[in-house]
């Protein structure tokens, strides 16, 4: 290595640029490179440590994000539905467009037909495109809340879960809720409020959602503010996860 390029490398170290210091003599070496003016240069020299940092923050989201597993979009067998969600549909949030403007999406319908595969997809494909996702179960995001309310600190706990671009909050309606569990699902919901997303899965119609909160003022005061910007996808269709059991025969729901 000569002085010159010893001295540009101890210059990247010293800016943090160490992806490039450590690609820097390679790069330059590299005689696919004699032909290019020194923009093409540039932009491939940066686009190494852009690349690389971004797939580093990307795990990094992934990581924090709590999800339980990595689901993608286009692994999602979306002519297994009956109805619910188009392609046109699924291509538009793919984009990414309602995080932007906080908008909520709301997937409903019975167990089976890959509500939180999409929920995760959803996460992770954000979380690769630069956007943070937080998951929790419903009832998980009841009990830390209340758990934070007992310490003092619901405010505190609060505030952190709004600081996602976008909440993945599974299995509503799973399990009815106390009083005190559909207050603190209220609280979260209404900080989350023109704030930031929520993607929520359900298997409960939203009329049934009186019952399930136990107080039919929470519910309406929480549907009132989760469906102010919401896209409603309600899912049709047989079970998602017996579609292979299906097809050689051994299940038949006729």
């Amino acid at each position: 290595m000569n002085a010159r390029i010893a001295n540009i490398t101890t210059r990247l170290d010293y800016l943090g640029l160490s992806i490039l210091s450590n690609s820097l003599e390679s790069f330059l070496s590299d005689p696919a490179r004699k032909d290019e003016t020194l923009v093409e240069s540039l932009h491939a020299l940066l686009d190494i440590e852009y690349c690389l940092r971004k797939e580093r923050s990307a795990r990094t989201r992934i990581k924090v994000s709590g999800m339980p597993s990595m689901k993608r979009i286009d692994d999602y067998d979306l002519g297994w539905l009956k109805g619910g969600l188009s392609a046109a549909k699924l291509k538009e949030l793919s984009t990414l467009a309602f995080i932007e403007r906080k908008e909520n999406v709301v997937l409903l319908g019975p167990s089976g037909l890959g509500k939180t595969h999409l929920m995760l997809a959803l996460g992770h494909h954000a979380c690769l495109n630069g956007y943070t996702a937080y998951h929790m179960s419903c009832r998980d995001a009841v009990d830390a809340l209340k758990r934070a309310g007992e310490a003092g600190r619901l405010k505190r706990k609060l505030k952190w879960l709004t600081k996602p671009h976008v909440l993945l909050l599974d299995e509503v309606g799973y399990e009815s809720l106390s009083p005190d569990q559909a207050s603190m699902l209220f609280k979260l919901i209404n900080a989350r409020y023109e704030h930031g997303s929520i993607v929520i899965t359900s298997n409960k119609k939203f009329g049934k959602w009186a019952e399930l909160m136990s107080d039919e003022a929470v519910a309406t005061a929480m549907l009132d503010r989760l469906l102010h910007h919401a896209h409603v996808l309600s899912l049709k269709g047989d079970s998602y996860r017996m579609k292979d059991r299906i097809k050689v025969g051994a299940v038949n729901f006729e």
